[in-house]
This record gives structure tokens, C-alpha cells and sequence, in this order.
């Protein structure tokens, strides 16, 4: 991640914050800097380092940052698909929410949608998960470990096709092209 200040700022914030349930959507209120364009709008790579911070907060908020240092757990990705419908420019204000819409016993699935002035700029879907030491942490041990039991959401449609284009994805073979 390249937005360590914002990380450790959010990071301080979150100690300020009331603590929230994984469940719950999270919200972040961010500023276009100069540092996150490349020309005149914000590169492509930066969205998804945005939506890194986006996924963070939740965890945060959980009241969870002990048990992350703790457990040396991190985040991780493995797949993310982004729409973008339009640019954010520098020193605009755009706020960033985030919630899991799905998981199942390996990992969570979260909506990331970036909006201007109650529009949607750009959305993304991302499965993503802690891992550790020990291998990739469950989302059932995630929320165990904030104190928390509930169960996933039903399988919405627009995952189920994502998964199945992940699977042929991973028996896609490089030497085919």
C-alpha cells in the first residue's frame, strides 16, 4: 500500500471513532490529492489502493487492530473488478463505502463504491480476506474474533458470475495465447 500516511491517519481516527460492526457498511470521506492523478484524474492503480484503506476501516472499526498486530494478520486480495463511470479530479471530495455483501468459509466479498455529490464515480467488487502465519484467516474466525455471530448474506447473482469467471481464470492456460 502507497497511502501510508492516510493509513496511519486512519489508524489514529479510528481510536476517536465509535466501534462499528463488520457488518455495517463503512464510510470514508477523502480529498483527491495531487500525489493520487496522473495526468489530470485519478490513476487506475489508485482506486484500488483507496479501496484497500476502504476494506481496512471496517476491520479497524471492529475494534480489531490488536488482534491484527496480535496475530501479524493482513490483508489480502484475490480478485477485484472495478467499473469506472467518472474521473475524480484533483482537490475533489468523493467518499468511499464499503460493505461485505457476501462470504463463504475462505473469504469475504465486498462492494467498494466511490461517490461525488450522492453520484457513483466508480464501483468495485473485491474477495478479499486476512491472512497470517498460518494461512488465509476464515471469515467465521474474523468475526468471532470482534466479538460478533452472524451469517452471510445470500449469494448475490453478480458473485456467482464473478466466481465462475475466477475458475476459468485459474484453469486459463498463458501458453494458450
Amino acid at each position: 500500500m502507497r497511502l501510508r500516511f492516510r493509513l496511519l491517519w486512519l489508524i489514529v481516527e479510528t481510536v476517536f471513532k465509535k466501534r462499528r460492526s463488520l457488518a455495517d457498511e463503512n464510510v470514508l470521506n477523502m480529498r483527491v490529492l495531487p500525489n493520487d492523478v496522473d495526468v489530470t484524474r485519478v490513476s487506475n492503480d489508485r482506486y484500488l489502493t483507496f479501496m484497500d484503506l476502504g476494506r481496512i476501516s471496517i476491520v479497524l472499526q471492529a475494534g480489531l487492530l490488536r488482534t491484527l498486530v496480535r496475530q501479524r494478520w493482513g490483508p489480502v486480495a484475490r480478485v477485484v473488478s472495478i467499473r469506472f463511470r467518472y474521473p475524480l479530479t484533483v482537490f475533489q471530495r468523493f467518499q468511499l463505502r464499503t460493505r461485505a455483501i457476501y462470504w463463504d468459509n475462505e473469504w469475504v466479498w465486498f462492494e467498494q463504491r466511490f461517490e461525488r455529490r450522492g453520484r457513483t464515480t466508480a464501483i468495485g467488487l473485491v474477495k478479499a480476506t486476512l491472512a497470517g502465519p498460518d494461512g488465509l484467516v476464515t471469515p467465521a474466525r474474523i468475526i468471532a474474533a470482534a466479538g460478533e455471530a452472524f451469517g452471510s448474506p445470500p449469494l448475490p447473482k453478480v458473485i456467482a458470475d464473478l466466481q465462475n469467471v475466477e475458475r476459468q481464470l485459474r484453469e486459463y492456460s498463458v501458453d494458450a495465447v
